[in-house]
């Protein structure tokens, strides 16, 4: 008998495992060497002996018969148990809330606090890393470079997960989050690819980009350099000159007139963008 309830537990631990794992991708390891993490098992695998103790009290078999018996209600009462310990008897309305009596009542609260408690173990971890490694990384010129750069060295990605990255560097860029000092958006998107290529292979390739971008000049200068070489432009001939992406060109265009650097004349019908006198 103790040889069922052990593999019951183990079985148990294993899904809480597998679960873990799947949320901390970046890191599993890390995730798992720390206490709430053991807890978590411990919950889990607890559940599917309590599990298992209820089917052997009021005898379930499952439609198995003979020696099959013993190996069905361990199956069932380890793979089981999570979706039996987390449902509720009835739900009970409270204000605008939805409450489930039940067993969830009490492991999902557990449960939630165990994984709340890794999620901010490894947080806390996640920033410092790439706190480090994202230091003085430019995101306005690298950020494309370091999201297909981080594309090009998965085998395994999927669009879904691609399309998380790219959408939170156009939020960065235009969004809400366009306010956001440069060296801030750099580590959130730091921590946006660690998720997806964990933190030795982002710092490898935030290493390798660097010397690049060190040699780029700046987005600034570059536009600065084209009216200088071409006197006064017109914005999308200005554009096509400098080289810049459109809402790059526009990103930079408005800080060097909000600067003072450069003007834009109307007088004669048509824009014209031009470096201000004090700019030289």
């Amino acid at each position: 008998m103790w040889i069922s309830y052990a593999a019951v537990a183990l079985i148990g631990a294993m899904v809480a495992l597998a679960e873990l794992v799947s949320r901390y991708r970046d890191d599993p390891s890390g995730a798992l060497l720390s206490v709430p993490a053991a807890l978590y098992l411990a919950v889990n695998a607890g559940g599917a002996v309590a599990a298992l103790w209820m089917v052997t009290q009021f005898r379930w078999t499952f439609g198995a018969a003979g020696e099959s018996v013993a190996f069905t209600q361990v199956l069932v009462a380890g793979f089981g148990s999570g979706a039996l310990f987390r449902s509720s008897l009835f739900n009970v309305t409270a204000g605008n809330q939805v409450i489930g009596v039940g067993p969830s009542a009490v492991l999902t609260v557990i449960l939630s606090a165990t994984d709340r408690a890794v999620d901010r173990g490894r947080a806390r971890i996640r920033t410092k890393v790439v706190g480090e490694i994202m230091a003085g990384f430019p995101f306005e010129r690298g950020a494309d470079a370091l999201f297909q750069y981080s594309m090009a060295a998965l085998q395994n990605f999927t669009p879904a997960e691609t399309k998380v990255v790219e959408d939170r560097i156009t939020s960065l860029r235009s969004g809400r989050e366009a306010t956001l000092p440069e060296q801030v958006k750099s580590y959130v998107l730091g921590l946006s690819l660690q998720a997806l290529v964990g933190e030795k292979v982002l710092m490898e390739l935030v290493a390798s980009l660097r010397p690049i971008l060190d040699q780029t000049p700046p987005a600034e200068q570059v536009l600065l350099d084209a009216l200088r070489a071409n006197g006064g432009s017109e914005p999308r001939k200005l554009q096509a000159l400098s080289g810049l992406q459109l809402f790059e060109f526009s990103r930079v265009l408005d800080a060097l007139i909000a600067a003072g650097r450069v003007s834009v004349d109307t007088a004669s019908g048509r824009e014209i963008v031009t470096v201000a006198k004090a700019a030289g």
